[in-house]
């Protein structure tokens, strides 16, 4: 049996055709999980940045009411000043307020910083709202660019399989069921290319029987890898 080793050729490039295509569907997907992945590390930092907000809000809440309170014990101790029954009695009560009225200058201190830091983390929330804006954004772009790349490429896969399938029927009998086997269980390193030295998938030296098969285009099989071998385009016998 003489062997067209353009059949072959062809065979091969249409091989290599799929598993790239294969390997770009696989690429899309890819993208869309890791754009995804950013998009909830950047849902992430938002909670967490609206969660410290909250909690330092409640904390200025709970400061302020508390200062709410000492003053208005303040004014109340002032009030009673003038029914102090002796000089003691009033010293006592002013003594008080001084150090209430002193406790309560540190509180406000205390609520000022805490006022400057909700500033600050109601800025922090801000930047964090628009990253999480940014990458949902970004992942609708990828996503909506994935989607139609898919669809290009199914629409490829599915053509040059249909070819494939055709130029397949034109290898015969047994070595068809062969080439279908090795194509199964290798993809497109079923055939490979060879230069009559060594194998162009494993490099294995091809030994004279072998190189001799291959210029009389006999159906030859690598002994290393066990590729259906053909003769690059090149070479004088091809």
């Amino acid at each position: 049996m003489s062997l067209d080793y353009g059949l072959l050729r062809t065979l091969h490039r249409m091989l290599r055709q799929l598993t790239d295509i294969g390997e770009r569907m696989e690429k899309g997907p890819r993208k869309v999980r890791i754009v995804a992945a950013n998009e909830a590390n950047f849902c992430k930092a938002l909670d967490e940045a609206k969660a410290s907000l909250l909690e330092m809000r409640k904390a200025s809440n709970a400061k302020q009411l508390q200062l709410n309170e000492r003053e208005a014990k303040v004014e109340d101790m002032k009030n009673k000043l003038n029914a102090c029954d002796s000089n003691k009695e009033f010293q006592l009560l002013k003594d008080r307020i001084a150090a209430d009225l002193q406790a309560n200058s540190v509180l406000q201190d205390e609520i000022l910083e805490q006022l400057e830091k909700i500033d600050v983390l109601t800025e922090g929330v801000d930047e964090a709202k628009k990253n999480h804006e940014k990458s949902q954004a970004e992942s609708k772009r990828v996503g909506d660019e994935v989607a139609l790349d898919l669809k290009a490429l199914a629409a490829e896969k599915e053509r040059v399989s249909s070819e494939l399938a055709e130029k397949e029927k034109e290898i015969s009998g047994d070595l068809l069921i062969q080439y279908r086997r090795l194509v199964t269980a290798k993809g497109e390193d079923a055939l490979g290319v060879t230069d009559t030295e060594t194998c162009g998938n494993c490099n294995q030296t091809l030994t004279p029987q072998t190189i001799n098969d291959l210029l009389m285009k006999q159906p030859v099989f690598c002994k290393g890898c066990g590729c259906w071998m053909y003769l690059s385009e090149s070479h004088p016998s091809a």
